[in-house]
């Protein structure tokens, strides 16, 4: 990444960036700031909007703080889609308009707490959540919280202490909006440390949307040879167990532990078989079904889960 300001002894330097730009050997992404065109055309989405942040970062005459969903990306919190654009936080009374692709978000700056992840300031993670969870729909909203909740750090986060449920709610105290703050406490009341990925936040949330029984979470499944599993859900009333099949495990080093994907294959079906074998029945669903209420309903109908009705969208609780 280079910017017209990394030689300030040197006049012809900006010049020289403008004519490598437009000779397409470079791709200016912000005001000042130029990338390898090349390499930057071979980037993922995510990688690119980093760039992005971090553009920004060189080139503002003021540290940016990144909040929202770009915080919340900086942090690895769940998301249903990529920011559509980069989100700032700026003091209320700072007059400072959204352009460019920058949306400048208005906070008094003494309710605003910070953190730096990657290099960059960003809000801090209980803050960041609560902020999503206004904004994402149920479902989402409790993956983040559920997240966030989880003992497990944060990607953006070296090591982390266990955030509690009273420590977001003395966070959702201090919003302004009633609305809000009872936006918020649905999301959090509903919330549970033991879910850690969107797959099991979102399925859980249509499980009680849809009115089936609340299942136990991270259970453990225990044979005459010792720990078998633990399970993402169980209902004990129905010797079910239920387990959301993200792709992640057949492709992600700290699940592959040394493995091929092919073994990881056949584990899992070693592990079901034994699973089955202590007399219970299992139900997988992956990350399509997890996301949509009528499939997964068919998949827990037919492993014999019976259905009370429905809840309201907007948020949940378990009858």
């Amino acid at each position: 990444m280079r910017t017209s300001a990394e030689k300030p002894d040197d006049e012809a330097w900006p010049r020289e960036l403008s004519r490598r730009s437009k000779s397409g050997e470079l791709l200016r992404i912000r005001q000042g700031c130029y990338v390898d065109a090349l390499g930057w055309g071979q980037l993922e989405d995510e990688e690119r909007y980093r760039g992005m942040l971090a553009a920004m970062t060189l080139t503002s005459r003021k540290v940016p703080l990144f909040g929202a969903e770009s915080a919340g990306l900086l942090w690895g919190l769940p998301r249903p889609t990529l920011p559509a654009d980069v989100q700032v936080i700026v003091p209320a009374q700072s007059g400072r308009k959204s352009s460019n692709g920058v949306r400048r978000l208005t906070r008094d700056p003494a309710a605003v707490t910070t953190a730096e992840v990657d290099g960059v300031l960003v809000t801090g993670k209980v803050q960041t959540a609560v902020d999503l969870a206004i904004l994402y729909d149920f479902p989402w909203a409790v993956a983040v919280m559920d997240r966030l909740l989880n003992t497990k750090p944060l990607p953006g986060e070296i090591h982390s202490k266990p955030v509690t449920k009273a420590e977001v709610e003395t966070r959702i105290d201090l919003l302004v909006s009633g609305a809000k703050r009872r936006r918020a406490r649905r999301v959090l009341e509903f919330a549970s440390g033991l879910a850690m990925y969107p797959g099991e936040s979102l399925s859980r949330v249509h499980m009680a949307q849809l009115g089936f029984p609340a299942p136990v979470l991270q259970h453990q499944i225990i044979d005459a040879r010792g720990h078998v599993a633990t399970v993402d859900f169980y209902w004990e009333d129905y010797q079910l167990v239920g387990e959301f099949d993200g792709r992640g495990k057949y492709m992600k080093p700290e699940y592959l532990m040394g493995r091929t994907p092919a073994q990881v294959v056949i584990d899992e079906k070693n592990r079901e078989n034994r699973i089955r074998a202590t007399g219970v029945g299992v139900v997988r669903w992956e990350w399509p079904t997890a996301q949509s209420p009528e499939a997964l309903a068919r998949e827990l109908t037919s492993a014999g889960l019976p259905q009370r009705g429905k809840y309201p969208a907007s948020g949940p609780s378990w009858a």
